[in-house]
């Protein structure tokens, strides 16, 4: 009986020791296990973190790029601005020493021509008149010169009814005070040129 006791116990801390021994086994497998999670995870997110960053670094790039491409395009634009702003400038330049050169060869003609006596007497000369090329005419018109030609009162006589106007400057018609027995002279008179012109038109009638 005591020997059958002493081999139960004897299994019993064979077991328990067994038993120990794989929960620790357990329980290092699990800690390694979840160190190795961690370190992947960690290693996942530094991996995430400098791909973001590498992103980042190249969109910034990109943009700089961007940037100095739009700068070089701009200069060469205002630089092609400022080349045919001048070779216009140029060209201007050169057409009006050529109008220059032009005139003055011209006026040196003409000179020539008054200074030497015409041979060919019975030609007519068909050139523009010396006094058409006087500068004044080309000159704008003064306030004195218009009021003046504007103060000039003048009688219109019209040929189809025969009513004179008083007309002044370019157009203005004004009106006359007369007396009484002229305006009824002035009203027969109209009424009479009304009449003969519609008959001239209508009729064929000269009438006077």
């Amino acid at each position: 009986m005591k020997e059958s006791r002493k081999r139960r116990r004897s299994r019993r801390d064979s077991s328990s020791s067994s038993s120990s021994s794989s929960s620790s086994r357990d329980n290092s497998s699990s800690s390694s296990d979840s160190s190795s999670r961690s370190s992947s995870s960690r290693s996942s997110t530094e991996r995430k973190r400098r791909k973001k960053q590498l992103k980042k670094k190249l969109a910034k790039q990109q943009k700089k790029e961007a940037k100095a491409k739009k700068k070089a395009l701009r200069k060469e634009k205002k630089a092609q601005r400022k080349q045919e702003k001048l070779a216009s400038k140029l060209a201007k330049r050169q057409l009006k020493e050529q109008r220059k050169k032009e005139k003055h060869s011209k006026d040196e003609a003409i000179a020539t021509e008054q200074e030497q006596p015409s041979a060919s007497v019975g030609l007519l000369d068909c050139g523009i008149p010396l006094d058409l090329m006087n500068r004044k005419a080309m000159a704008p018109e003064t306030r004195e010169e218009y009021e003046a030609r504007q103060s000039i009162l003048r009688r219109v006589v019209d040929p189809e009814t025969g009513r004179t106007r008083l007309i002044k400057g370019d157009g203005e018609i004004i009106e006359e005070c007369v007396t009484r027995d002229r305006h009824k002279e002035i009203n027969r008179q109209a009424t009479a040129g009304d009449g003969a012109e519609f008959q001239r038109k209508t009729l064929g009638r000269n009438v006077r």
